[in-house]
């Protein structure tokens, strides 16, 4: 019995192996990634620091180092972000219920205007729209294409833009919305015989 269970493990082993070398020769055929590039696999995500016929070690962005056995990078959706030319930047503005309507339509231009104007945001498909009401706030939603595909360049260009949209808001006379409720005291009236 015991002989049974290794010799399957063994086979299951080699067959894992062999699975493995495949994948590496595929990813040394089709090259969809190459050393230095920044790739999303599946769950992982990093640079690419080696790629061996067995497996490919990626550093993630809090710098650990992982081993991705091959077979499974083959069969993982993969994203070499590397090749981006430009990445999406979405993001919802909150802004509060006071605000009248000539003020949100003042700060979705300006909103505009103000991410238009900087060299790496790209002005072509951008969108700057009241999309919703919220239980808490109205919501604009601001899409736009950055050139900054590195993730420490676009890091850095959404912490500088966020903070000229903070700027802007304070210009606008527009306030962040936060979740929040309203409550409603009412006075009742005396009961009879209390006073």
């Amino acid at each position: 019995q015991p002989w049974t269970e290794r010799s399957f493990q063994g086979k299951a082993e080699r067959r894992q192996c062999g699975g493995n070398l495949i994948a590496g020769v595929a990813l040394v055929l089709e090259h969809p990634f190459g050393i230095g590039d920044y790739v999303i696999l599946g769950s992982y995500e990093g640079t690419v620091e080696d790629i061996s016929f067995r497996s490919t070690r990626i550093r993630t962005p809090d710098h650990a180092v992982i081993t991705v056995e091959n077979s499974k990078v083959c069969g993982e959706y993969i994203q070499n972000v590397a090749d981006r030319t430009n990445r999406l930047w979405q993001f919802t503005i909150g802004v509060t219920y006071d605000i009248p309507r000539e003020k949100v339509e003042t700060l979705c231009a300006d909103l505009k205007e103000l991410l238009s104007a900087d060299a790496q945001i790209s002005s072509d498909a951008m969108t700057v729209t009241l999309n919703e009401f919220s239980a808490s706030s109205m919501d604009i939603l601001v899409r736009c294409y950055v050139t900054a595909v590195d993730y420490t360049g676009y890091l850095q260009l959404k912490s500088r833009m966020n903070l000229a949209i903070m700027d802007l808001m304070k210009r606008d006379g527009c306030d962040f919305a936060f979740p929040s409720t309203s409550v409603y005291l009412e006075k009742m009236p005396p009961q009879k015989g209390k006073s």
